[in-house]
């Protein structure tokens, strides 16, 4: 089960199209990562919103339509192309079926039981749950990057109970999360100890203890220091860090490593309590939409998060919104979207899906994906571009500014070595293309 496509229509700010999610390698051992970048103001945070909604969770859209009386329609295809959404009564051509409410969006199952479908018939409407996931041990989960893990009272092994499933669907946390989290890291330490002193042949892993390693070797692979939970029992039962050998509680943590932890950390505590019995939450079908994960982070862990996380959820569907170059050039397999605003109109249309490269640098994608093509700070782009232009004026004859285009450079190149480098190659230039003009005059 996957989200295949998504088409929108008089759903500002974007322009009526069509959108798709190009599958991941047959075979392949990583999660599937859509990556969703462009501008400020194109709709990313929108379109996860819309994608949340898709999977049962409506909240987040509701916050972001523009008005009651619109006439939008949203489709999200699950399961399926959109050329298959005929039955429906939609034509992504013609958008002849319009909903009577503010915003319309259904799913399509294919080849699922109908006690397990799903429909959202008016976001102002009545919703039908028939079941609480779309399919047996699915998950669908929604973090903001900026979301940090605070400390919380905790007790020995109190069981975790998510009421609500499509709760996780929300963005913001709770206010209970930081409780929910911890509680369940220190039921998985507890039984994971519990486990290794009643496991007799020492060398089978434990589920818990399976928990626990892939969370935190993960972590160690983003930090690149080696990072452990640890329970303390007394005086009170309290949950804490080991990173690079220094143990701290959660609220002494460094705010990027925070961040890691609250929405990684929430994510893995709440597939071991949505599904305690399962072997290996690791590897349960995932639905995982991430708003901008380099929250707080130095481009070094921008640059290791998604790869390592794509790697402990090999069956997840991840959908991730960022203006990270680091984030976005560390995908090796996966797919990158560029949504553009038009200047005049500010209607957002989405590039056709881009494959993520081995080869992707953060330059390139700076240039190429990002659309920014300055080296320097504004003030030395500024310098340089009327440096350029003097000298193009002084080559087509104003010969009398030649003195002023050598003040520029000098004041350019004091700026940093770099710079120097630069301009000086750049005179060295301009004084073989001044003989030239001046033989050929």
């Amino acid at each position: 089960m996957r989200i295949e496509a998504l088409a929108v229509q008089d759903f500002p700010p974007f322009a009526d199209a069509e959108l798709t999610f190009p599958a991941k390698p047959e075979g392949s051992k990583l999660a599937e990562v859509q990556i969703l970048t462009g501008q400020n103001g194109t709709g990313k945070t929108r379109l996860l919103s819309i994608l949340a909604a898709a999977l049962g969770n409506d909240s987040e859209l509701k916050h972001r339509i523009n008005g009651s009386d619109s006439k939008a329609s949203v489709v999200a295809a699950i399961g399926a192309p959109l050329s298959q959404l005929a039955g429906w009564g939609i034509s992504a051509g013609s958008w002849l079926a319009r909903s009577p409410t503010s915003i319309m969006l259904r799913q399509l199952l294919k080849g699922t039981p109908e006690n397990w479908s799903f429909q959202l018939s008016g976001i102002f409407g009545s919703a039908e749950h028939k079941k609480t996931h779309l399919i047996p041990e699915l998950a669908a989960m929604s973090f903001r990057g900026i979301a940090q893990i605070a400390d919380a009272k905790l007790t020995a092994l109190q069981p975790v109970k998510i009421k609500d499933p499509l709760t996780l669907l929300k963005f913001d946390k709770t206010t209970d999360e930081d409780t929910q989290i911890g509680q369940s890291l220190v039921n998985i330490k507890m039984g994971a100890a519990m486990e290794r002193l009643s496991n007799e042949d020492g060398e089978s892993v434990s589920r818990a203890s399976l928990i626990s390693q892939g969370l935190e070797n993960a972590v160690s692979e983003i930090t690149g220091r080696r990072f452990r939970f640890s329970v303390t029992p007394y005086p009170e039962i309290s949950l804490r860090v080991n990173w690079g050998g220094t143990t701290m509680k959660f609220n002494q943590m460094p705010d990027g490593l925070r961040c890691i932890i609250g929405w990684l950390a929430g994510c893995i505590a709440k597939l071991d309590a949505l599904f305690p019995e399962y072997p290996d939450p690791f590897s349960i079908p995932l639905f995982l939409l991430l708003d901008e994960p380099e929250g707080h982070l130095h481009p070094a862990w921008q640059r290791k998060l998604i790869p390592a996380v794509q790697s402990l959820f090999p069956n997840g569907q991840f959908f991730v919104a960022t203006h990270s170059p680091f984030v976005i050039s560390s995908v090796n397999e996966g797919w990158i979207h560029v949504l553009r605003a038009d200047e005049e109109t500010g209607k957002v249309t989405f590039d056709p899906p881009r494959a993520c490269s081995k080869g992707d640098s953060y330059i390139e994608i700076v240039q190429e994906i990002l659309g920014v093509s300055e080296w320097y700070d504004p003030e030395s782009e500024k310098l340089l571009s009327q440096f350029r232009c003097l000298k193009d004026d002084v080559l087509a004859g104003a010969w009398e500014k030649e003195q002023e285009l050598a003040d520029i450079a000098k004041g350019i190149a004091r700026r940093s070595d770099t710079l120097a480098d630069l301009v000086g190659g750049e005179m060295r230039q301009f004084e073989r293309q001044k003989k030239k003009a001046k033989a050929a005059a």
